[in-house]
């Protein structure tokens, strides 16, 4: 399986779906972007509040989302 970069997703508390925060070409960087996004907690892109409660996740970029564009989209 080919590698093509990771994502840093959130997920708000009590919802099911995980939006994409950063994305980035190395784990290392999705990682550490990840762990001081649980130390410090950013403001949302949609609507600009803290998020104080998130669930983190890191995701691997697949083969569809490069297929759409995700590369050529603005990254948040």
């Amino acid at each position: 399986m080919k590698n093509y970069g990771y994502k840093v997703c959130y997920r708000d508390h009590r919802r099911r779906r995980y939006v994409r925060h950063f994305l980035t070409y190395t784990y290392r960087q999705a990682r550490s972007a990840k762990e001081g996004y649980k130390r410090f907690p950013p403001k949302s892109h949609r609507g600009n509040r803290t998020l104080n409660h998130a669930k983190w996740k890191i995701i691997p970029v697949n083969h569809k989302d490069v297929k759409r564009g995700i590369w050529n989209q603005r990254p948040f």
